[in-house]
């Protein structure tokens, strides 16, 4: 352990050259370095230029104190770890419970032995060694933690966009479908945030949320017969009755996993996608009927995203509405079918929704 120590900085602040010269001579000889200075301010300006290992500081010294001294270290981040040990004359309790509480780890008393302060300087020299490498050890748990967390997390996104699309893929006319309305609902999320709409919601990790769950939003018509699902005419009553259920069926499949993850952002957020994408502003929409604000924001958004895409894809029973009837179908939707916020959001990003859509075509 001796050997780790060979080297150490210490900065000896003393305004006694005989004191300096002393302890200089004796760091010398226990393999340190000393870095001896005569005043507060030529320490302050010698720590900032090139921190030391330990400081070595008189209590009693003119214009700046060793007690102003010590503060000044502990309110600078960048030396506020360094160990200070003190070194006086004053024999005091007083001045010794001073030290210490402005963050003096030691305190030794003059006349000293130069044993005994060589042994306190290099028990702190250790302890600093331990304290900078449980500090490293830390952040380096820390960061292969967060990588497997990511790594898991990656694989799981992963496994339920799968199913995501296996879902989809049971409607071969949707191709593209899921990827464009995840992109399209992020981009309007950043907008409605940049337009200062709902920005307190809108963090980034809740627009990386967001895009995420917007995979789910049809996840369960995995539920729904092939018969209504793949019908190329239009939907009788009850054909589309059953239709509607998929909305439940999903968020019902997702809230059985949330129950085991109950603070799952990514699950509960999923939920409220596959359940309230297809409620309307004005209350007409399904499973639950919900008006306004009382519908979830992030359904809003995938709502509007979903609405978007569906009408700009073709179908096996009607061709594609163009780009500009789609979006005046939106605005005619204003308080009745989308949330006015999320319109205007869409407003401001007309041509970029328009030049997703081109390059994200179905294959």
């Amino acid at each position: 352990m001796a050997d780790e120590l060979q080297g150490s900085s210490v900065l000896i602040v003393d305004d006694d050259l005989q004191n300096l010269r002393l302890l200089t001579s004796v760091l010398e000889r226990g393999g340190l370095e000393p870095r001896p200075v005569t005043s507060g301010r030529l320490a302050i300006e010698a720590a900032v230029a090139e921190p030391p290992d330990l400081v070595l500081l008189d209590f009693c010294m003119p214009d700046m104190s060793g007690v102003d001294v010590c503060r000044w270290f502990k309110q600078d981040e960048r030396l506020q770890s360094i160990p200070i040990i003190f070194l006086s004359g004053l024999a005091g309790t007083d001045d010794k419970v001073e030290a210490f509480r402005v963050g003096a780890v030691d305190y030794v008393s003059k006349p000293f032995q130069d044993l005994e302060v060589l042994a306190r300087i290099k028990t702190h020299l250790r302890l600093r060694r331990l304290q900078v490498e449980l500090v490293s050890h830390n952040l380096q748990l820390e960061q292969r933690i967060s990588e497997q967390v990511r790594a898991v997390t990656a694989s799981q996104l992963a496994t339920i966009f799968a199913l995501a699309k296996l879902a989809e893929a049971r409607d071969d006319d949707t191709g593209q479908h899921i990827v464009r309305v995840q992109t399209f609902s992020k981009v309007l999320a950043e907008q409605m945030r940049e337009m200062r709409l709902h920005a307190a919601t809108l963090t980034p990790a809740f627009i990386e949320t967001l895009y995420q769950t917007a995979s789910l939003h049809d996840i369960g018509k995995v539920g729904i017969p092939d018969a209504i699902l793949l019908k190329p005419g239009k939907l009788t009553g009850d054909e589309f009755a059953e239709m509607k259920k998929h909305s439940v069926l999903g968020a019902n499949t997702l809230a059985t996993v949330l129950k085991r993850h109950t603070d799952n952002q990514f699950l509960s957020m999923g939920v409220d996608v596959a359940r309230s994408h297809h409620e309307k502003w004005d209350g007409s929409g399904y499973p639950d009927g919900l008006k306004g604000a009382a519908i979830p924001l992030a359904a809003r958004i995938v709502a509007l995203a979903d609405f978007y895409d569906a009408l700009t894809s073709q179908r096996c029973y009607r061709p594609a509405f163009s780009h500009e009837d789609t979006g005046r179908m939106i605005q005619e939707g204003i308080g009745t079918q989308f949330d006015p916020d999320a319109v205007m959001a869409f407003s401001a990003l007309d041509g970029q929704f328009w030049r997703i859509r081109r390059e994200m075509q179905d294959r």
